[in-house]
């Protein structure tokens, strides 16, 4: 069954269209009570905004590690502001501090220190992992070669066994 154009644009703007617009406008609205900590968040997450364009892959695994860790540098200012008083020049003295800006982004930097130290550590870890079997594998094939002889080995000797396995990988 093939939908007009015009019975497409009249479902889409239908009650969930107007709940839309009615969210949008209550955000606005809440953005304009609370216009300190707005301005003191877009500045502190400007970092999270730029990864948010930057960061291509699918997965977006950057964005979100950069965004939390900037989120956490950004809060305890918002507290401070919420707490203390929220107006536009306790705003503006909490974004004169320069050690505002150096938690805020530093909290930042950390997001992707952690993402590009992940991939060696996790690169790490599986192959301390692997060794670690294969000495377990290696262990348990000396006590069958001791138990059984070196004929369940198909001939080959302890040492030939481990260069012919070397010679096999990948």
């Amino acid at each position: 069954m093939v939908k007009s154009a015009a019975a497409v644009a009249k479902a889409k703007s239908g009650p969930g269209g107007r709940t839309l617009t009615i969210a949008i406008v209550l955000v606005c609205l809440a953005a304009l009570a609370a216009l300190p900590l707005v301005l003191v968040l877009v500045a502190g997450m400007t970092p999270t905004l730029v990864t948010l364009f930057v960061d291509r892959k699918r997965s977006r695994r950057v964005c979100y590690t950069v965004g939390v860790m900037n989120f956490a540098g950004v809060l305890p200012f918002l507290l401070v502001l919420a707490k203390d008083r929220l107006s536009l020049s306790a705003a503006a003295l909490a974004l004169s501090d320069p050690f505002a800006w150096l938690v805020m982004y530093g909290a930042a930097a950390s997001g992707c220190l952690i993402c590009a130290a992940t991939p060696s550590l996790a690169r790490f870890c599986l192959e301390l992992q692997a060794s670690n079997k294969r000495r377990a594998l290696e262990a348990l094939a000396t006590a069958i070669r001791r138990e059984w002889g070196d004929e369940v080995a198909g001939g080959l000797k302890p040492k030939a066994i481990a260069q012919a396995d070397r010679d096999n990988l990948p």
